[in-house]
């Protein structure tokens, strides 16, 4: 029998008009759509202004074209077929963010931001209904405002959602994540035992960092680099040592950067000293080892860093139905990592692959299967 697979990265792909037809008319002209133009462009919009574009082919190379079926991605918007394209990858659960709702952490309009966020939790929480074990959405915050933040939080934690998303580079408005001003936020999250998710390239962050020579491998490299400053921040401030229940996130951004970073502040700890405030309980490495967590797919380097942190600090992802992601090879991937890390002991590639999930959202296996067994005898 094969382990319990949980992918701790995967979308959801809403109706295309959810936040035009969903958002009051006063608020159209910040609502996240796409619109394909003449040229083939892919324009990501917030109302009429173009956010970012891509070529509708970019994904060609890795999704494959129409008549491709070994790796076309069947089940974005079926969840019948979505439950097979999970079979054929072996995947058994996932975590869920947004397609079109990735925008929203984008939107610096306080009113427009809080109607969008209640506007897709209320519909992802009702289009999984019955199988949110297998499918666990995470909720998406409006956070111009904290305190509006802080209301959608105890909302969706009330409805019962089991993780929260949110953007490792916030609005400007919002505090920085080493202010204290979050504390009440990250306390009722542990409270909840709600992990913090930060899912990449989400929030005031700049896509287009660089442009001519090398842009495109800069600009998605050092994605990796908000999530640093997150950790960083967050341990910085005390934030995480007044809340050690609190758990954090961080998915596609790597993995294997975690073990120098956790030295690097202890580093910084000890040898300046006299200028760090607030004095912490723990040393950062362990904060880290404790609270922090990441997922790989590609990711070899954080299996070989594993004896300097922990098995729980990493779970595994696969970014369906996005081209960047491992779908259908996942299990032929995960295999190959594991056999240049030979002292892995099947307990702890169980733990990698599914079991840290389970534990970190409060599902079991059982829950799932017995979602998976319902859906497909309906």
């Amino acid at each position: 029998m094969r382990p319990f697979v949980f992918s701790c990265d995967a979308h959801i792909v809403e109706p295309p008009d959810l936040f035009t037809k969903g958002l009051p008319a006063n608020l159209q002209h910040w609502a996240p759509n796409v619109e394909i133009d003449d040229k083939r462009m892919r324009l990501n919009k917030l109302g009429n202004n173009v956010v970012f574009k891509i070529p509708v082919d970019f994904h060609t190379h890795k999704v494959g074209d129409s008549d491709d079926l070994d790796v076309r991605r069947l089940g974005a918007r079926d969840l019948k077929l979505r439950f097979a394209d999970m079979e054929r990858d072996g995947v058994d659960a996932e975590l869920v963010f947004p397609s079109l709702g990735l925008l929203v952490s984008r939107i610096p309009d306080r009113d427009a931001s809080r109607e969008a966020c209640r506007l897709y939790n209320d519909w992802a929480w009702d289009y999984l209904e019955g199988i949110r074990s297998k499918l666990i959405p995470a909720a998406i915050i409006p956070l111009v405002n904290i305190e509006d933040g802080i209301e959608e939080l105890k909302r969706v934690i009330a409805k019962g959602f089991r993780a929260v998303m949110m953007p490792p580079a916030g609005l400007d408005s919002a505090p920085r994540y080493n202010d204290p001003a979050w504390d009440t936020f990250v306390a009722l999250c542990a409270e909840a035992k709600v992990p913090m998710v930060f899912h990449t390239g989400t929030g005031n962050v700049n896509l287009r960092a660089i442009r001519g020579p090398g842009a495109a491998l800069f600009n998605y490299a050092r994605q990796m680099n908000d999530a640093v400053d997150v950790i960083a921040a967050l341990i910085g401030g005390g934030i995480l040592d007044r809340n050690p229940d609190a758990h954090i996130l961080f998915v596609e951004a790597g993995a294997g950067w975690l073990l120098g970073l956790a030295e690097r502040m202890d580093e910084v700890y000890e040898g300046h000293a006299p200028s760090i405030h607030p004095k912490l309980s723990r040393k950062p490495s362990q904060i880290v080892r404790d609270q922090v967590h990441c997922s790989f797919q590609n990711d070899l380097g954080c299996l070989l860093t594993i004896k300097g942190l922990g098995i729980s600090n990493f779970l595994f992802a696969t970014d369906y139905p996005h081209s960047e992601g491992t779908f259908p090879y996942s299990r032929e991937l995960v295999a190959g990592m594991f056999e240049q890390v030979p002292e892995l002991s099947e307990e702890d590639k169980a733990a990698l692959l599914g079991l840290n999930a389970a534990r970190m959202f409060g599902i079991t296996p059982q829950q799932v299967a017995e979602e998976t067994r319902r859906v497909l005898s309906a």
